[in-house]
């Protein structure tokens, strides 16, 4: 199975989710792709990283701007849609940033709330948000794909999970620091390898504020951990083909993971 993929990166406008939402649906018909299998949108493409202002722009789920939106590019381009991240909360519970999973014919058919919530080098993600319960795996008419976002991916931990649980792809979302790009490239790639998996990155670039630059660098990489195709800093929809069986017959002729111990006892001496 090959699976059609759209990436899309472009440069977040601070606090209006109304202009975003009009820059990803230029940036979908200029591609001029009227249908893919998969769609993937960056991290908090609804407001861009602006941690001081997330909970002013928090929406219940299912009333929320970016809710209806998503649903309705999964059903234009008959995809399933991993759409990014937005400020969300559910009933009687606090704001997460959460991704919300469409299928092909628009349902909700998953949430993933940030795991690993990124408070360091002057930024508070924690101080505004609960982070998620569990990492997630959506089965999709495309395979298993397990879900991420931005600060998750330094934590391989989460992704050993998804490979023993046999993903077919691995998918980040992300608001990453152009300053880190390279450990970004670097930790993705990572990621690919060692769980001989599929990885699909979509990252914010540009500016928020003129304060906080974003690397882009989207990109999907194979199992191998080769870059099938990338982008660099320009706001654009990345296209690629990602060979589903291709993968299964390397696992194959290479079962790492079979030999994988599930845990390992250090002993000290």
């Amino acid at each position: 199975m090959k699976v059609k993929l759209l990436v899309v990166q472009f440069e977040a406008i601070a606090g209006d989710i109304e202009k975003n939402i009009l820059k990803i649906q230029e940036l979908l018909e200029k591609s001029n792709y009227s249908s893919a299998d998969l769609i993937v949108l960056p991290e908090l493409w609804t407001i861009g990283w602006d941690s001081p202002n997330f909970n002013k722009s928090s929406e219940p789920i299912y009333k929320s701007k970016a809710y209806n939106f998503l649903k309705e590019i999964a059903k234009k381009y008959s995809a399933n849609v991993f759409g990014g991240s937005a400020v969300l909360r559910k009933d009687g519970e606090k704001d997460r940033n959460t991704c919300l999973v469409f299928d092909r014919k628009g349902e909700l058919i998953s949430t993933y709330d940030k795991f690993h919530l990124f408070s360091h080098r002057g930024q508070s993600e924690g101080s505004f948000l609960e982070e998620g319960d569990s990492p997630v795996i959506v089965k999709t008419d495309i395979g298993k794909i397990g879900v991420s976002i931005c600060y998750d991916i330094r934590f391989p931990e989460m992704f050993r999970l998804y490979a023993f649980n046999e993903v077919d792809i691995i998918i980040n979302m992300a608001a990453w620091p152009k300053a880190f790009t390279d450990e970004y490239v670097t930790l993705a790639k990572a990621r690919a390898i060692e769980n001989q998996t599929i990885v699909v990155s979509s990252c914010l670039t540009g500016k928020i504020n003129e304060s906080f630059d974003f690397s882009g660098n989207s990109m999907a990489i194979d199992y191998k951990g080769k870059i099938i195709k990338e982008l660099k800093e320009e706001e654009a929809v990345l296209y690629a083909e990602l060979d589903i069986e291709e993968m299964h017959q390397y696992r194959k002729q290479l079962p790492i993971l079979k030999d994988t111990k599930r845990s390992y006892q250090i002993l000290e001496k």
